[in-house]
């Protein structure tokens, strides 16, 4: 193996040729034993399925991705970096004439936490605390947090103010001085990220930041490692809302002449929830046609689907998601408002609706305590070290997390599998797509305009069927599952793409019109 003690400090470029072909040769013989090793142990579990089904190919598909990269609209970069620049001056104006504190700084968590938290400031009491510092965490979640109690009119809408500030300086920090930062190290109007199929330890596929390290002469002639970023993480670009002026999807944009299109599956892990735990209810959501939330509310408060309310619908769609995500009553009260004995016999209420969901959970926390690691549809493996702990926070822990673990992998490898029946059927017959990134539950490709109409009826077919999963997996799907589709010049502008029963694009023109404008 090639051992190098003082990494930081070696020139790499005038390494000896003959030490670094033997250091590499020796890397190469080591991984392929470490390969015929673990092969061997994978043949005897699902792993060496999901590696043949769908990993080792994806790979490929992966990095041509990350090669490719993205198109930025640097006109709008410049854009969004005077609005930004002048928002942000203008809240921490209003945030310095809202302060009962005068001339604090608003980037400073200790003057936010004086001002906050203390009998000179708004008074208000702390729930959650810095492990660092011991002061009162001015993290988004806590302050969402205080301002559910929060009776305080002025502090509330500090608080409010404070958040927006907050968000601005991130969008302005991270992605429009990141993205120029990246743009003007790549020197062309592109950027690039990177995907990792092991980083994130719920079975999700994640993406980051790709750095580049080099040695570079600093003011004083010596030389210096310096990391250059290449490009953002497109899992953690914001979602803007319709009227927000500021959006930063519309910075990554499709190749002159062609469309950018983005597909979504709908209400994923839901549907993979529907899978595991085979409950009638939730099946016949899926498979009757029927919203989800508004189906799901309709059997909590035992009401007409024609009468409920859109916070009954809301609180539905949390509690649906909460059970996904491990949450509990808790966790509701905070959410939406409402008294913990409310939110009690909202759960009660959603157990009896489908009481297979919650046995489903009990037989998957009594199994992964069982044999310590929980298993997702297709083979994927969470070790889980806590399950078996004397504390009981731990162990609650490592089980709410790996009950989480088997619904988000399996929903992420679903969508692998769609992306890889994507190009592949796009190659059989000769349609000329690039796919350019996936984000959680969802695709983004470009296309010729052209070949709008093919395209996305492509995608549809291909992120919908489950057709090759029984061969492989040994299972069958019991609910369809629904993507939605939007037609744009960005990432962020798409145009609703409509379809009839049997998966034909209703409004070609439309988009068409819609990307040439």
């Amino acid at each position: 193996m090639l051992t190098v003690n003082k990494g930081n400090t070696t020139d790499w470029a005038n390494m000896p040729l003959d030490e670094m072909a033997l250091g590499n040769a020796m890397d190469c013989k080591f991984t392929l034993k470490a390969y015929h090793l673990m092969r061997e142990e994978m043949k005897s579990t699902k792993v060496n399925k999901v590696y043949d089904g769908i990993l080792k190919d994806i790979l490929l598909t992966m990095a041509e991705i990350e090669n490719r990269g993205i198109k930025v609209d640097i006109s709008y970069l410049d854009e969004l970096d005077t609005i930004l620049i002048k928002e942000v001056e203008d809240l921490s104006q209003l945030l310095q004439d809202l302060s009962p504190i005068k001339e604090f700084n608003p980037n400073s968590n200790m003057d936010l936490a004086g001002l906050l938290f203390t009998s000179e400031g708004f008074d208000l009491q702390p729930e959650i605390f810095s492990k660092v510092n011991k002061l009162p965490s001015i993290t988004e979640e806590h302050l969402e947090k205080v301002l559910v109690t929060c009776r305080n009119p002025e502090a509330s809408e500090f608080i409010h103010t404070l958040l927006k500030y907050k968000s601005r300086c991130k969008q302005h920090k991270t992605y429009v001085r990141g993205v120029r930062k990246s743009v003007d190290w790549n020197e062309e109007p592109r950027i690039y990220s990177q995907y990792n199929f092991s980083t994130v330890v719920t079975g999700r596929l994640s993406c980051s930041t790709p750095t580049v390290k080099v040695r570079e002469l600093n003011k004083k002639n010596n030389y210096v490692n310096k990391e250059h970023k290449k490009g953002v993480s497109f899992h953690t670009l914001p979602r803007p809302s319709a009227d927000d002026p500021v959006n930063i999807r519309k910075l990554m944009i499709s190749e002159e002449g062609k469309a950018f299109v983005a597909a979504d599956y709908a209400t994923a892990e839901l549907r993979v929830l529907a899978q595991c735990c085979q409950d009638p209810n939730l099946i016949k959501a899926f498979t009757g046609g029927q919203d989800l939330h508004k189906y799901t509310a309709s059997l909590i408060y035992d009401k007409p689907i024609s009468s409920i309310t859109k916070e009954e619908r809301q609180i539905a769609k949390s509690v649906s998601f909460l059970i996904v995500y491990g949450g509990g009553p808790n966790k509701l009260s905070q959410q939406i408002g409402k008294p913990i004995g409310y939110c009690k016999g909202i759960f009660a209420d959603y157990s009896k609706a489908f009481p297979k969901v919650f046995s489903w959970i009990k037989e998957g926390r009594k199994k992964i305590k069982a044999v310590g690691y929980a298993t997702s549809l297709f083979g994927r493996r969470r070790h889980l070290k806590n399950v078996n702990s004397p504390s009981r926070a731990h162990q609650e822990r490592a089980l709410r997390q790996g009950m989480n673990f088997i619904i988000q992998s399996s929903a992420s490898d679903l969508m692998l599998h769609g992306i890889e029946r994507v190009k592949k059927y796009a190659k059989q017959v000769g349609l000329n797509l690039d796919i350019l990134a996936s984000v959680h539950d969802s695709v983004e490709i470009q296309c010729d305009h052209e070949d709008i109409k093919k395209t996305t009826e492509l995608l549809k077919y291909c992120l919908q069927s489950t057709e090759d999963l029984p061969s492989t997996y040994g299972f069958t799907f019991l609910v369809p599952f629904e993507v939605d589709i939007e037609v744009g010049k960005s990432f962020g502008d798409g145009l609703e793409a409509e379809f009839d029963t049997s998966g034909n694009l209703q409004n070609p023109i439309e988009l068409l019109n819609y990307v040439q404008e």
